[in-house]
């Protein structure tokens, strides 16, 4: 079968955890994803054209299943009153008495709900149909009405997604952190680097690739789309105040400390 929707979510929540400090790689916050290798078969030339990525999707949801739905816990309720409860719960949310994670939280019988309902990201082919068509077609930052899979009632939110590119300047000690340098040392370089970026000697790319301590330096700083709930909270924040084409001042996380540009 194409996907089970509990079995999804554990899978998305393990991989945000590798990317936000649980996992094998170096980040924004201690978790961007290393450049991956070529497994094509055969590999690509340089006069190929890179395809395009898949369109990724970053959601939250609260799940209200019924009797005889697939999965169903041996109390769950009727299907009239699932649909009746999860209605009630979404005007809550609309009304503004509960916070969709509070909801997700208190309500939902999806695993996610001890992040809130977040299910990270995912692209098409991941999910069930009945759910993908839903939030495919919703706007960034909007909830959906109550619909049905075959687990459950469902309610969405759609996270609104950014791309930032960032510089890393860690410091010995620092989470994750393989360079000699003391914290002094790296806060002179930031602001040495900030004040380049400022006066134009540098643009954001070249200063990433020269000095940034992440592996994402090589590609500029560039560390994709993500949604919140993703990165550490200190470098979440500071990006998602940002305009486009925005530079941060400096933030500083456990991994180091940062200058962050909104490019999306």
């Amino acid at each position: 079968m194409k996907f089970k929707l509990h079995y999804r979510v554990y899978m998305v929540l393990a991989l945000v955890a590798a990317s936000c400090g649980g996992g094998g790689n170096d980040a924004a916050d201690g978790g961007t994803e290393e450049p991956a290798a070529d497994v094509s078969a055969g590999g690509s030339t340089a006069d190929e054209a890179i395809p395009e990525a898949p369109e990724m999707v970053y959601a939250s949801h609260i799940l209200i299943p019924f009797e005889g739905c697939t999965q169903a816990p041996p109390d769950a309720m009727e299907r009239d009153s699932a649909f009746e409860l999860l209605s009630s719960v979404a005007d809550s949310i609309e009304k503004g008495l509960l916070t969709f994670e509070e909801a997700a939280g208190k309500y939902s019988s999806c695993p996610s709900s001890r992040q809130g309902g977040f299910l990270g990201g995912f692209q098409k082919g991941q999910m069930v149909p009945e759910f993908e068509d839903v939030v495919f077609n919703m706007p960034e930052g909007t909830f959906s009405d109550v619909f049905e899979t075959e687990y459950g009632f469902h309610v969405v939110y759609r996270e609104p997604a950014i791309r930032v590119s960032h510089i890393l300047i860690a410091w010995q000690g620092a989470e994750r952190s393989t360079v000699a340098r003391s914290r002094e040392e790296a806060l002179e370089l930031v602001e040495s680097i900030r004040d380049s970026l400022s006066s134009g000697t540098l643009t954001f790319a070249e200063a990433a690739e020269k000095y940034s301590d992440c592996p994402s330096g090589m590609n500029g700083g560039d560390l994709g789309p993500f949604s919140r709930h993703v990165m550490t909270p200190a470098f979440e924040d500071a990006a998602f105040d940002l305009e486009v084409g925005e530079t941060s001042g400096i933030v500083e996380t456990p991994f180091g400390y940062h200058l962050i540009r909104r490019t999306e």
